[in-house]
């Protein structure tokens, strides 16, 4: 079974206050020529989209056998009113490579900014671990891995360590727990800093 967790970028969608949001119009090309005709343009800050890799330096390249792995899924969706902490993870399940994904269920606020911006939070001290450890890239079903200034702690902790961040999945209880393939397939846009990527699960 293929399981879609991409998050869908919707036209004015506000992720960062501040941050141009996804901007889609219809555009003449080679107007008064016989070659005239009419396409679509769109520009989006790539932070403040859906689904997105965060590679923190422009010119990032992800070797391509990182993009088919097989992935590790924690479902943090009972821990309220705190940070995930390293004692609530189960880091012997990671035999090495996975792709670790975080399942808050935040995903079903999407269309309510206030509530999908106040989203649970990866303890820093967590992350550490597991940039330490032989994995592949982390995602989460919300605008990050950290809030406030933990949001870009977070990103450039696993951007220095060539994990990255994965944020704005979404269906992950729609895919079990392990023995899944993951499927990671980034744009591939020269001179950005974060990478807008389809991501399919396959169990």
């Amino acid at each position: 079974m293929l399981i879609d967790i991409t998050q869908e970028t919707k036209i004015g969608k506000m992720y960062r206050q501040g941050s141009p949001a996804l901007d889609v119009r219809e555009i003449t090309c080679c107007k008064g020529t016989k070659s005239e005709y009419k396409t679509m343009e769109y520009s989006v800050a790539p932070h403040n989209s859906g689904t997105h890799i965060d590679v923190m330096s422009i010119g990032v390249e992800i070797p391509l056998e990182r993009l088919i792995g097989k992935g590790i899924k924690y479902d943090i969706s009972h821990i309220e009113g705190r940070t995930v902490e390293v004692e609530d993870i189960d880091l012997s399940l990671i035999k090495g490579g996975e792709y670790i994904f975080f399942q808050s269920n935040w995903d079903k606020y999407y269309l309510t900014p206030k509530k999908y911006n106040n989203h649970p939070e990866i303890s820093i001290e967590l992350i550490k671990k597991l940039s330490e450890m032989d994995i592949n890239m982390i995602g989460i079903d919300t605008p990050g891995l950290g809030r406030g200034k933990n949001h870009g702690i977070i990103d450039k902790i696993l951007g220095d360590s060539k994990k990255y961040a994965i944020e704005n999945l979404c269906n992950l209880d729609k895919i079990p727990k392990d023995n899944f393939k993951v499927y990671c397939l980034p744009s591939k846009i020269e001179g950005l800093d974060a990478l807008q990527t389809r991501i399919l699960v396959e169990f």
